[in-house]
């Protein structure tokens, strides 16, 4: 099912939960289709996720993040929940939410000295 050129918006695509490796790219999956122009912003926990540096909105909509980073001494997490937000002359749409979180590393164990 095609929705073609409508002048609704809808969400081709929309972002999925997924475990991040800290220090490695990760990307939110975003499309979205309706009338020109149609602008697409993320949030992360209800806060609108300014651009920078550390992660690229892509031309097609998703959300890269250069390096997932986990909370380290208080510095800042890319763990949450992330909602993409379309938005033309006809209206806004929020996508469903997204949550994020780092993938656990195992602690090598070691052998036991007896």
């Amino acid at each position: 099912m095609s929705l073609g050129h409508s002048a609704e918006l809808a969400f081709a695509m929309e972002p999925n939960d997924a475990i991040a490796v800290p220090g490695q790219p990760i990307v939110l999956g975003c499309k979205v289709e309706g009338t020109p122009p149609v602008q697409v912003s993320w949030r992360k926990n209800g806060a609108e996720l300014p651009e920078g540096p550390h992660s690229t909105l892509l031309a097609n909509g998703s959300l890269l993040i250069h390096h997932f980073r986990l909370e380290q001494g208080g510095g800042p997490s890319d763990e949450g929940d992330y909602e993409c937000v379309a938005q033309n002359r006809f209206g806004l749409l929020v996508s469903r939410k997204a949550r994020i979180q780092a993938a656990m590393m195992k602690k090598r164990q070691q052998p036991n000295a007896t």
